[in-house]
């Protein structure tokens, strides 16, 4: 089934009644995107085809292990192994549908050295809950951090389970990550204090989304922002806001503070080990020059 067909099921809500494959190709690679009881579509689309050029300039600094906090449907999961396909990688998601969903698709696609965990990653571990402002059963914009967007009203919520990484690692080897990309929708911190020491002992690099804090009245936003600033600063990284034109990257801008701002497309970040700087900025230099 081609694209322009599924385009016209959406557009009449026909998804509901079909479970179906398509094909698709993201970085010049094949994949089959299945849509299921409404949800995928949004994968034949490549959004924010900056992260390609992000990860083709991160992978060659270490292309061992990438873990994925907030898998969602797979949208990174997509993007990496159109960019490596030797990266073993390991996804956690709280949220059922969309662990039911990115389980077809990495079946669909028999992606080798695939983990998904069907868990939350916070600094306790316990039930939590996942607050939807969204309709969709796999709203990319839930939050299980209750104050975080007090301007919105919760839709519905949903029951989830938690797990500081310590608790998991009878089952999961946290050791020698390469990558750590982070999208927890507010909860970066206490994702951030579950990796700590993981973190100090094998420096990933990280991608992180810091939505912003809009004004200085947001003093929620605020404190957990440089809580994360203190954090890293302690650990010995710097920060970088990835500065995109069109949606595409277009600089990797040194900052020394994430600052109060209302910019919705400059709330990602490359955090880099002061180590690895050099290697990073030649790497950086390399993608662009060869793009």
């Amino acid at each position: 089934m081609n694209v322009f067909i599924v385009k016209v099921l959406k557009k009449i809500n026909a998804f509901k009644f079909f479970n179906f494959s398509v094909r698709t190709t993201i970085n010049n690679r094949n994949f089959k995107i299945p849509i299921s009881d409404n949800i995928g579509y949004s994968n034949l689309v490549t959004s924010e085809p900056w992260m390609l050029d992000v990860l083709k300039i991160i992978l060659p600094l270490g292309e061992k292990r990438f873990f994925d906090i907030g898998v969602n449907t797979g949208q990174t999961l997509l993007k990496l192994k159109s960019v490596s396909s030797k990266i073993e990688y390991i996804g956690f998601e709280p949220n059922p549908f969309c662990v039911g969903y990115t389980s077809k698709l990495i079946s669909k696609n028999n992606f080798k050295n695939t983990t998904l965990i069907p868990v939350g990653v916070s600094n306790k571990t316990e039930v939590g809950e996942l607050h939807f402002i969204e309709k969709s059963a796999v709203d990319s914009s839930a939050s299980m951090i209750t104050e975080f967007r007090q301007n919105h009203a919760i839709k519905r919520k949903a029951y989830i389970p938690l797990f500081d990484v310590e608790h998991l690692n009878a089952k999961i080897n946290f050791e020698g990550i390469s990558i750590l990309k982070i999208d927890v929708e507010g909860a970066e911190l206490e994702v951030l204090i579950s990796f700590k020491s993981y973190i100090a002992k094998s420096e990933p690099i990280i991608l992180l989304e810091i939505l912003p804090a809009y004004n200085k009245e947001n003093t929620f936003r605020i404190s957990r922002q440089n809580e994360i600033q203190e954090l890293f600063i302690g650990l010995n990284y710097s920060f970088f806001r990835i500065v995109k034109q069109n949606d595409l990257l277009i600089n990797l801008e040194a900052i020394t503070e994430i600052g109060i701002h209302a910019d919705l497309s400059a709330c990602d970040y490359v955090i880099v080990p002061r180590t690895k700087i050099e290697a990073f900025t030649r790497s950086y230099k390399e993608v662009l020059k060869n793009r």
